[in-house]
């Protein structure tokens, strides 16, 4: 959302994924469009800039993997959170990815599962 809104972490971001394969799991589509729509409907967003930022972000070039959504839910009961948070925690785990995250939940919940979490200084 930061790269695709301009938002302030849009360069943290850029810097953190240069030269790096981008991996998601395959309900990132999902949550772009419906964290879209909430900001639509908050007024934050017209849906001139809703549309120009969906067409930033399929140009983005992300590979979508699977999720093991049983192991998923185990984590989201685990650590009491969101399943869509928890495909992210579960694909970087099972696939051995680093994870992006400026998210202090997620950050900590990685580092308790051993996900390498990628800090604004280093490289990909």
């Amino acid at each position: 959302m930061a790269v695709i809104l301009n938002e302030p972490y849009k360069g943290k971001v850029i810097k953190l994924t240069e030269n790096a394969i981008l991996l998601s799991p395959e309900v990132i589509s999902f949550e772009i469009g419906n964290a879209l729509i909430n900001l639509f409907k908050k007024r934050k967003i017209t849906e001139e800039k809703l549309l120009e930022a969906y067409k930033v972000y399929v140009s983005l070039p992300i590979r979508n993997v699977k999720v093991d959504i049983e192991k998923a839910l185990k984590i989201a009961c685990k650590y009491k959170i969101y399943a869509y948070d928890a495909y992210y925690l579960e694909a970087a785990y099972r696939l051995k990815l680093p994870l992006i995250t400026f998210d202090e939940p997620m950050k900590k919940i990685g580092l308790d599962m051993k996900i390498d979490i990628r800090e604004e200084n280093e490289s990909l």
